[in-house]
């Protein structure tokens, strides 16, 4: 019998802007046989505005494994060769306007093992095709990252600033189901504000173990303060710093409800999911590891929790070390 695993959640990325800097390269590998093969990879940078940019990053083998030529290898290839970047247009090495592109993807994490010796872990966006050119008019163009996303809750709480102060938005944390039975911890935020009855909805129906659909905004932006700092002899000097904001705005989501929704993850799959993510973790630090199990967390609430119609006792699914806040 088939090992049964978590589906896959709905992970949807769109990114709509100006191509503004790309690091496309054509690269020799070798897979983990030893064998050789070509494939393309790097970062298109897209310039949502001023202020805001996002980051896709792409790689493709140049086969499949039948041996035939990859698509999006070959469409990456075309993108290579044609796009034309803001970063082109500032330098002079192309004339015209910055390639308008629109571009799909997942949100995934980039980890790896810090110079500390502890694994680092980011959001990342990773494009699942080729980007293509905008076809339509100029003046319907419409810079924008959104995205659209499935996961199972672990919590949801107050956001607070560094002084422990609410900041009036809600914070969304969720396993989301990846290929192959894997699983990744995302976190969102509302807005500040919400639509009325949003916040009581969330919190009636985004409790732990909740099956559940989120859609919003990605959010990276950099702004730049400069501070004029006044000599006491000859010139001022100006301080530029940058305050940069990565966040995943929630705008909008539902409720999985059992019985109701096909789309409700199977929640008893969910522990060796994460299993697997404990020893992917720890092969990231190369050291031995003594425990596939999550470490117990501090559980969030009892409001998800099935009774036993018998005997009104909680079940134990042995998944309550799973939830909570970090």
């Amino acid at each position: 019998m088939a090992e049964q695993l978590l589906r896959e959640a709905l992970n949807k990325i769109e990114i709509v802007g100006f191509a503004q800097e790309s690091t496309l390269e054509k690269k020799e590998f070798k897979d983990n046989i030893g064998k050789p093969y070509t494939c393309i990879s790097g970062d298109i940078t897209v310039k949502i505005s001023e202020e805001e940019t996002q980051v896709v990053s792409y790689f493709a083998k140049e086969l499949t494994q039948k041996g035939e030529v990859n698509k999006n290898y070959k469409a990456l290839t075309t993108i290579m060769n044609e796009l034309v970047t803001v970063a082109d247009v500032a330098q002079g090495v192309s004339e015209g306007e910055p390639s308008r592109i629109e571009c799909q993807g997942k949100l995934t994490l980039n980890e790896y093992k810090g110079n500390d010796g502890e694994v680092k872990s980011f959001p990342k966006i990773s494009g699942q095709y080729a980007p293509i050119r905008y076809k339509g008019e100029a003046k319907d163009f419409n810079p924008k990252a959104k995205f659209d996303i499935e996961g199972i809750v672990k919590s949801l709480k107050a956001e607070t600033d560094k002084d422990e102060n609410e900041t009036g938005r809600l914070k969304i944390q969720l396993y989301v189901p990846l290929y192959g039975g894997k699983t990744i911890p995302l976190t969102f935020v509302t807005g500040e504000t919400l639509p009325q009855g949003g916040k009581d909805y969330l919190t009636d129906n985004f409790q732990s173990r909740a099956s559940v659909r989120i859609y919003g905004d990605l959010v990276n932006k950099s702004k730049k303060i400069e501070r004029v700092i006044e000599s006491g002899f000859g010139e001022n000097k100006t301080d530029v710093t940058y305050e940069r904001t990565r966040e995943f705005i929630a705008t909008g989501g539902t409720l999985y409800e059992e019985g109701v929704h096909k789309e409700v993850f199977d929640i008893s799959l969910l522990k060796e999911a994460l299993a697997n993510r404990e020893r992917h973790l720890s092969a990231l630090k190369e050291k031995e590891k003594t425990d596939d199990k999550p470490k117990p967390t501090a559980g969030f609430g009892n409001g998800s929790q099935q009774t036993n119609a018998k005997t009104n006792e909680k079940q134990d699914d042995g998944l309550d070390d799973l939830f909570g806040e970090d």
